[in-house]
Order: structure tokens, then C-alpha cells, then sequence
């Protein structure tokens, strides 16, 4: 089964094509029609003079797309031909850089996405633990501003990650970790301007 932005891209590139069976295909998949119900309607409820098996051949491959039986690429052989243009005019989530190769998502996509990397490497065990030494918080300053400082599973709640990845942070020096007692701190300020900016800038 195709996801939400799964399907809403495909409709975005059929609807750019516009001809008219990536149209009734975009109709299927918006409609969330099943393989039975694009036979019945345009099958079934349609005279046998009227039929146009054009049109039910690719309403059915947009089923099967939504249902996850076949790719983007066999709903839509010619997506690989598309330009970066042809994706930005479509208002497809992914655009495709044809100089380097990659693909520019939204920031909102590609936050998405970072977690369910982050996600499946938990659920894998490929999530490689912080070693010993590597992130160390430092001992919490007299003067520290409370008000500031949140506790490790508060600061993961603020950035929507795991332990693993917040102590990565602090490993990789792109933020300080304070120890008081058995409980480590992070600093909202620090985490808005150097974890939150960052992701902002992807």
C-alpha cells in the first residue's frame, strides 16, 4: 500500500502530463479506487460500445500502483525522462538535480524521512552507540540558567530523535551536554541555533 505522499506525487506528475489517460489515472488514485472497483467502472457499468480498454488498462495500473503491486516508473514509463522543471511544475515532493543525481526534497520530507531512517536503524540494530568517553557532558555550571536547560528525554522529545542521535550531536561537538547528578542537560538556546537552524538550512 502507497503512502499519502506517495500517491499525491504521482497525481502531481500525472496531472502536469494532462493527456487524457494520466488524467483518469490521477482520478483513480485520488478516489483510492481498488483493482475491482476500476473493473466495475469501467467494465461493468460501461456499454460494451462505449468500452475503451486504453482507459480501463491504465485506470487498473493506477490501482495497482496505489495498492503497491507496481512502481512509479511502470505507471509512468517515461518519469525518467522528466526534467527537474517537469517535477518543480508539477509540484511533486521530490525534484530531480539531473546534474548530480540526487533528489531535492522538501524540509518537511526530508525530516520525514531522517526519522524513519532513524527508526529502522533502531528497530535493525544499526544504530551505532555513542563510545564511551566520546560525549561526555560537562559538570553543569553554578550560574546556569535552568530555565534554558532541558533534561535528555525532554531535549529528544524537542527535536523529535533518539538518545542515541542527541548524544551523537554532543559527540560530534555540534552541542554541549551538562551532567548534575544522575541527569544530562541540553540547552534550548543551543539546540534552536545549532540543530534546528541546521535542519532548517536542508
Amino acid at each position: 500500500m502507497r503512502t499519502k505522499n506517495e500517491i499525491k506525487q504521482a497525481v502531481a506528475i500525472l496531472t502536469h502530463k494532462a493527456d487524457r489517460l494520466s488524467l483518469v489515472q490521477a482520478e483513480v488514485l485520488q478516489g483510492g479506487m481498488t483493482e475491482q472497483q476500476v473493473f466495475q467502472k469501467y467494465v461493468m457499468e460501461v456499454t460494451e460500445e462505449h468500452r475503451d480498454e486504453e482507459v480501463f488498462f491504465a485506470a487498473r495500473d493506477a490501482a495497482r500502483f496505489s495498492a503497491g503491486h507496481i512502481g512509479l516508473e511502470e505507471l509512468v514509463p517515461d518519469v525518467q525522462s522528466m526534467t527537474a522543471a517537469d517535477f518543480s511544475a508539477a509540484g511533486a515532493l521530490g525534484v530531480v538535480d539531473e546534474e548530480s543525481d540526487t533528489i531535492t526534497l522538501s524540509r518537511k520530507e526530508f525530516n520525514r524521512l531522517l526519522a524513519r531512517i532513524e527508526r529502522l536503524e533502531q528497530w535493525t540494530g544499526l544504530r551505532r552507540k555513542a563510545a564511551p568517553g566520546d560525549c561526555t557532558p560537562l559538570p553543569l555550571p553554578e550560574d546556569a540558567d535552568m530555565d534554558d536547560l532541558m533534561k535528555q528525554n525532554e531535549a529528544c522529545r524537542y527535536l523529535s530523535c533518539s538518545k542515541n542521535t542527541i548524544k551523537g550531536y554532543a559527540s560530534r561537538g555540534l552541542v554541549h551536554s551538562y551532567k548534575k547528578g544522575k541527569f544530562t542537560y541540553y540547552s534550548r538556546r543551543e539546540l534552536d541555533k545549532k540543530i534546528k537552524k541546521l535542519r532548517n538550512t536542508l
